[in-house]
């Protein structure tokens, strides 16, 4: 059984090896990061590394980089581009489903049901299953699920057959200045331990 020492030493040559990896192999890997980024379930936790990369100028070079900023920035995709987008999947990315439906089509619904609920207070089931391309019952099925799992903010009225999405902005501000208070208590301790000639904890 390895020793946390001999752990750490793996851990290490693994690092070195990394540094190594050239500008292609590098390329490709974080082209594989946006890939799946895109294809996970729409969600905070998605949206998090969505703007990790997004925010990563290395992206900025890739030939998927304008379908990651608008599915960063949220705005709808036209179907030209979700085409492009998936020539460069993988074949196991584009296989079928149970339901008939792919990674990249699950993908495609789900976030353009999160950008729908940016613009829409409320719409009935029939209207979403339009703009998402799918039977009302199964928009219907995917938003209940969504919002179940917390991955969107809502509630379905099934006698009138309408979503009402539910603004998290104000909660999303809130999450920002919680961050950005730790951050500054942060810097403040470790202003305060340079002033004392303390070393910093790694």
């Amino acid at each position: 059984m390895p020793t946390i020492f001999s752990r750490a030493q793996l851990m290490l040559n693994g690092s070195l090896h990394y540094r190594e990896i050239d500008e292609a192999v590098l390329a490709q890997a974080l082209a594989a990061a946006v890939m799946c980024a895109i294809l996970a379930a729409a969600g905070p936790q998605r949206s998090h590394v969505l703007a990790t990369l997004y925010k990563d100028e290395r992206c900025s070079k890739l030939k998927i980089y304008s379908i990651l900023q608008k599915v960063y920035l949220e705005r709808i995709l036209r179907k030209p581009e979700i085409d492009a987008f998936a020539e460069e999947l993988k074949p196991h990315q584009k296989a079928l489903l149970p339901d008939n439906f792919t990674v990249l089509d699950h993908a495609m619904i789900e976030y353009t049901l999160l950008s729908a609920s940016k613009l829409y207070k409320n719409i009935s089931f029939d209207e979403l299953g339009t703009l998402l391309g799918i039977p009302p019952q199964k928009a219907e099925k995917t938003a209940s699920t969504m919002i179940f799992k917390d991955r969107m903010r809502g509630s379905l009225d099934q006698v009138e057959g309408v979503i009402h999405f539910e603004d998290d902005t104000e909660e999303r501000q809130q999450w920002d200045e919680q961050i950005m208070g730790l951050c500054q208590a942060l810097d403040d301790v470790l202003d305060s331990m340079a002033k004392k000639g303390l070393p910093f904890p790694v």
